[in-house]
């Protein structure tokens, strides 16, 4: 009986009918705490906390993600990828990269230890730690679990493959290697289309950052309908935004500074509790630009310092930071404050030096 409410729960939050979900879950949650059953009650908080993640609500699922390992008694990574995985994220997201990377390290230890590891859960630990290496500023070694990986790249399935390739492409977006970035978005496109499992608007979304960032702003808008197009209906707030971000910084590159503007505040009405500051950061940028660019140079100073902030916050985007205190540094500058153009070209500098 358990097993089908948890398996009726997991249809219920693909189809978004999330509020139904939480009910049924919360029924097994309660029926576990009263027998004791914590096996149950782990995956009932897991299930909780993947709608809170949906909902956006990121905090509240690092909470019960959290309450799902411990009532699991830290159960095995090779059955629980998502567990581990997600909450991997969740604590780099929430500031603690640093607990991450110890999480996704004991887990790729235990799973190499067993009597035959299955290559492709190696692999997957692999990856989603080089993101918490990034997130903690470790690039170089980041860098070195993805070069583990991509030696047996070939015998790794397409599902696996693509995962590789979707970190390698963020690596290179947030270390500024752009021409690097470009290279692994298009294998990672190859990848996921003939793959053709979900996640191809997510690979859709990431290419277009990388070719914007490389100022290839029609094949990026290209992406970016492709993006949408394959997005799930509904999105999440959080998706949503994410893709409002990108849409407004293509609108921007194409000069539509009214659109731009309109898809930046969108974004960042979506992204409201801060749990996605990089991308809060991001959306601020692209108005302090448009406000720069249109010389309402007091919404600009705000917008900026709200970009530059947000960003701060964000572990693993030195490039992004770098971008932000470069133009925020020129803007001052030409208004005359030299002092504190200085200070933000400077702070450019040492974010850049951090790639």
């Amino acid at each position: 009986m358990e097993d089908e409410r948890l398996t009726d729960a997991s249809l219920l939050i693909g189809l978004s009918r999330f509020d139904e979900a939480d009910v049924v879950l919360r029924a097994a949650l309660r029926d576990a705490d009263a027998a004791g059953d914590d096996a149950l009650a782990s995956h009932a908080l897991e299930g909780l906390g993947t709608i809170a993640t949906r909902r956006g609500q990121d905090a509240r699922a690092l909470e019960l993600f959290e309450q799902a390992l411990a009532r699991g008694h830290e159960p095995d990574p090779a059955a629980r990828q998502s567990l581990y995985m997600v909450l991997a994220r969740l604590r780099s997201f929430g500031g603690n990269a640093a607990a991450a990377v110890e999480l996704l390290e004991a887990c790729r230890q235990r799973v190499e230890s067993a009597d035959d590891p299955d290559p492709a859960v190696v692999a997957m630990y692999s990856i989603t730690a080089s993101y918490a290496y990034a997130d903690s500023g470790q690039y170089g070694k980041a860098h070195t679990v993805l070069a583990d990986v991509i030696r047996n790249a070939e015998d790794l399935d397409l599902t696996v493959r693509g995962r590789l390739y979707f970190a390698l492409t963020r690596l290179n977006i947030n270390t500024g290697r752009s021409s690097q970035a470009v290279e692994y978005g298009d294998r990672l496109l190859e990848v996921m289309l003939a793959d053709g499992g979900p996640g191809l608007s997510d690979a859709y979304l990431l290419c277009a950052h990388a070719h914007l960032d490389a100022g290839d702003t029609a094949l990026a808008g290209e992406h970016l309908a492709q993006a949408r197009k394959h997005a799930d209906t509904p999105l999440g707030s959080v998706d949503e935004g994410f893709l409002l971000v990108e849409e407004a910084r293509q609108a921007l590159q194409t000069g539509d500074s009214e659109l731009a503007l309109h898809r930046a505040r969108a974004a960042i009405e979506l992204f409201g509790d801060h749990s996605v500051p990089g991308q809060l950061g991001a959306a601020y940028l692209v108005i302090a630009r448009v406000y720069d660019e249109t010389g309402d140079d007091d919404r600009a100073d705000r917008a900026y310092q709200m970009a530059v902030g947000a960003l701060r916050l964000q572990g693993g985007w030195p490039t992004d930071l770098a971008r932000a205190y470069r133009r925020y540094g020129k803007f001052l500058r030409r208004r005359g404050r030299v002092e504190d153009a200085l200070e933000m070209l400077e702070a450019a500098g040492d974010a850049g030096l951090a790639s």
